[in-house]
């Protein structure tokens, strides 16, 4: 059991700690220091694009992005219901012959359910990034920004002012 322990120990401080190393920041094309994404909004792209929903719901928007899904997924799938049922697809379980009339109104339908759930996707896809931002935006106004205070004396009998102030 020491010898477990000793091991874990061991294994526990030689593991670095980059998770809290604040000095790995990324730069841009200006080589200034840029802080990390609370949401990133490409990846709410790709999400978004594969899944219909999934970028709002990554983003924090849960309830936008439930309906979003509900709305892809039951456009299209009421639509390519409508292309395939007509009046006579149950016509097996009636004894009376089935007279099935025009085809058209019901393609028509199909086609209209299945387009907007199409659209209803690719808007969604469009707004994830969006949502991302919106994300980041309302993350920074939460999160606290402390700033240096290096102030020289007003007069002759006051000192330095030397501090941090928080905005928040």
């Amino acid at each position: 059991m020491k010898v477990l322990t000793g091991l874990m120990l061991v294994s526990v401080l030689a593991s670095p700690l980059s998770a809290q190393d604040t000095t790995l920041l990324t730069t841009d094309s200006t080589d200034r220091p840029v802080t990390p994404l609370y949401r990133d909004p490409k990846r709410a792209v790709i999400l978004g694009s594969v899944i219909p929903g999934a970028g709002h719901i990554y983003a924090g928007e849960y309830v936008k992005g439930f309906f979003i899904y509900e709305a892809t997924v039951g456009g299209i799938g009421a639509g390519a219901m409508t292309l395939i049922w007509d009046r006579c697809v149950l016509s097996f379980l009636s004894t009376t012959p089935c007279k099935s009339g025009p085809q058209w109104p019901h393609r028509v339908l199909g086609v209209a359910l299945v387009g907007a759930g199409i659209w209803e996707w690719i808007s969604s896809a469009r707004d994830a990034p969006h949502a991302a931002e919106r994300a980041n935006a309302k993350h920074r106004r939460k999160t606290p920004a402390p700033a240096p205070i290096i102030e020289p004396p007003v007069d002759s009998h006051s000192g330095w002012r030397v501090g941090a102030q928080i905005h928040l």
